[in-house]
């Protein structure tokens, strides 16, 4: 399994709100299915059998389930000292109070006086996970299980399930073992295809299970349209203007003009609304071609010490992700926002490929010379790194003809801080 983005995460000295706020990224790999996932000669896979799992607010959830004094109060994750952030979580009571995921946090405490804002811990979430990932595979086979996001995941059950009452018996199994062995609560929605499946999920929220059949098509059209998988608020407001309000209409409406106002999105979103999703379970198989990583910081900087401290950090985490996927770069791109939200960027192509701690370092300081300087009256709030042109790591030695270099063992060093900690042994580089 890939290892979570926390894994790669360094802390920040003397700051322990980066200690507990490591940002979980196990991100959405797909938004909807498109058009080259869709089969145009298969209209109907009736005889297949997904199963969408979603747990309900889970951070929260999770919170209340470490805290029995939280329970039963509203309660959002996502802050950060000074009261901001984003609402990443809300709790079922304080969405019953107009807090809504996504708006800040501050915005969230003017609607709700009595909510509870907790930080978001992110490691804790990543372990909850995986223990109910790895359950999840004496189900199914790994390749059968696709992770859509960091709480929602789909599950194609066909290979071990032989009708409808089946199915639902093997769900209502996975809902029994999440709770038990992690005292957790997840809604699933079970049909013949996955867009289905999903809308399914959220027929019975909290704590439900739905069956789509074929034969209950119906129940599905007589949605809104919002209701279907990628279909946001911008473009339920432009299918109002062709009488387009349910999932039927969408179903029946002429499939020419749907592509003549949206492109080939207009023929996807028809297809799906009429249960042609023809898509199957998701595995990501292409090599990266890039890798990113940027860190915001809840206080901004502007000391020369502090600015290259952060750099470090940010050099060394995409180092131990370039390792870990056994890859070396060619070309790195450095970023920087300031306070005042103004960005400054450029790239530089490396001497050679490399995944050295040291060496990106070295060209994100030769980077940060160029753009302007943090300063008192304009601080730097964030820093990242891009790398790109990736191959695959050789694992030869110095590859410079004409510079001695000592090489250093990152990847046992990578196993004993995976193993012990961070702290355990930190690298000396020129600076800092």
């Amino acid at each position: 399994m890939e290892k979570p983005s926390s894994f790669f995460f360094i802390s920040r000295e003397g700051d322990s709100y980066s200690e507990t706020f490591k940002r979980v990224r196990m991100m959405p790999l797909y938004s909807f299915p498109h058009f080259r996932e869709l089969n145009p000669l298969q209209r109907n896979r009736g005889n297949r059998y997904f199963l969408h799992l979603d747990f309900d607010a889970f951070y929260a959830q999770v919170e209340q389930r470490d805290n029995p004094k939280l329970r039963g109060k509203p309660v959002a994750v996502g802050s950060s000292p000074g009261g901001k952030g984003i609402v990443m979580t809300a709790s079922y009571e304080a969405r019953a109070l107009g807090v809504d995921t996504g708006i800040s946090m501050y915005e969230a405490k003017k609607i709700c006086l009595s909510l509870i804002d907790l930080p978001c811990y992110g490691t804790k979430y990543e372990s909850i996970l995986q223990n109910i990932q790895n359950e999840l595979k004496q189900f199914v086979p790994e390749e059968f299980i696709e992770q859509y996001s960091i709480d929602e995941c789909f599950l194609d059950l066909t290979p071990v399930v032989k009708d409808w009452e089946d199915a639902r018996r093997t769900a209502s199994f996975i809902k029994f073992r999440i709770l038990e062995i992690e005292n957790l609560t997840a809604s699933i929605g079970c049909s013949w295809n996955k867009t289905y499946a999903k809308i399914a999920t959220k027929l019975q929220k909290p704590n439900g299970l739905t069956v789509i059949t074929p034969e209950d098509k119906a129940r599905i059209y007589a949605l809104p349209v919002k209701k279907m998988w990628g279909i946001g608020a911008r473009i339920e407001r432009r299918l109002s203007l062709f009488g387009i309000k349910t999932i039927g209409d969408l179903a029946e409406y002429d499939e020419y003009v749907l592509k003549r106002e949206f492109g080939i999105n207009g023929i996807v979103f028809r297809k799906l609304a009429r249960g042609e999703d023809t898509s199957g379970i998701f595995r990501k198989q292409q090599t990266e071609k890039c890798l990113s990583h940027q860190h915001s910081m809840s206080q901004a900087i502007y000391k020369t010490a502090d600015v290259q401290s952060e750099i470090r950090r940010v050099s060394e985490y995409i180092c131990r992700k370039l390792r870990d996927k056994e890859l070396v770069a060619g070309g790195m791109f450095l970023t920087l926002r300031y306070e005042n939200l103004r960005y400054a960027g450029d790239d530089i192509k490396l001497r050679t490929y490399t995944n050295d701690d040291r060496e990106i370092y070295e060209h994100a300081l030769e980077l940060f010379s160029r753009f302007p300087k943090p300063r008192k009256s304009l601080r730097g709030r964030a820093f990242g790194i891009a790398v790109f042109d990736l191959l695959r790591d050789p694992r030869r030695n110095n590859l410079e003809l004409f510079e001695q270099k000592t090489n250093l063992p990152y990847y046992a060093l990578d196993k004993l801080k995976y193993k012990y900690g961070e702290g355990i042994i930190r690298v000396g580089l020129n600076r800092v």
